[in-house]
């Protein structure tokens, strides 16, 4: 393996269809010493993440150019088989609207919306087109949806991978948070998702209330990881 040559970098067209721009993710080398090359002359945008212990690397990525925007942080939790949901069930074609509404209006803390390049709009949209993919058939295993009075007011995506679920998005309307929405459609993936064993969710460190939530529905924290933005 040739120690000099540059970290792979993987193009994301739905991602620079939104941004108006090409967009790539950076795959850190296991090795540090490999260098860090951005392409030059064009507007792009890069992100990368790695373990918050690979310290030379995020010297080395912002010694490039890349800006440190996040840290995410990694739970997971075995399931309960007895927990109860009260207000969800599985999502239907018809929710689609709804979930778009929802995911374009009630995310602050996501990476997109703390890069102070990406206009909210911009952010807002890739959230809205992040859940509507669901229903597109392109994006998760299932969505859990929450409902008041017939209302759809929250929804919960997740990916399966043996016995392991991963919540991709979860929201709730800002009219109906403190009533236990999303505790209601963690338990629902808990009982009635069959065949999982671990929940596992990623939140960002600036989002308090998030990491409250779960440390109180006992989810561990696994792991933590920088996410580095670059826009050229």
């Amino acid at each position: 393996m040739n120690a000099n040559a540059p970290m792979a970098l993987r193009p994301d067209d739905w991602l620079a269809g939104l941004l108006g721009k090409p967009a790539w993710h950076l795959t850190p080398s296991a090795e540090p010493n490999r260098p860090v090359e951005v392409p030059t002359g064009q507007p792009c945008f890069i992100d990368a993440r790695l373990p918050v212990t690979r310290t030379e690397v995020a010297r080395k990525l912002e010694d490039a150019g890349f800006r440190l925007v996040d840290t995410g942080m990694n739970f997971e939790r075995p399931t309960w088989a007895a927990a109860h949901s009260r207000h969800c069930r599985l999502s239907v074609p018809s929710d689609r609207a709804a979930v778009e509404d929802i995911a374009s209006r009630n995310f602050t803390f996501s990476r997109f919306h703390l890069d102070p390049i990406v206009s909210n709009d911009a952010a807002n949209e890739i959230k809205r087109q992040w859940a509507g993919n669901h229903f597109a058939g392109t994006r998760g295993d299932g969505m859990i949806v929450a409902e008041v009075e017939g209302e759809t007011v929250g929804f919960l995506l997740y990916l399966l991978s043996g016995d392991v679920l991963t919540i991709d998005l979860v929201a709730v309307d800002s009219r109906h948070r403190g009533k236990g929405l999303a505790r209601d459609m963690i338990a629902f993936a808990d009982s009635l998702v069959p065949g999982v064993a671990i929940l596992r969710v990623g939140t960002q460190l600036a989002n308090a209330p998030s990491l409250r939530s779960y440390m109180g529905d006992n989810f561990r924290l696994i792991s933590s990881s920088y996410v580095f933005h670059y826009h050229g």
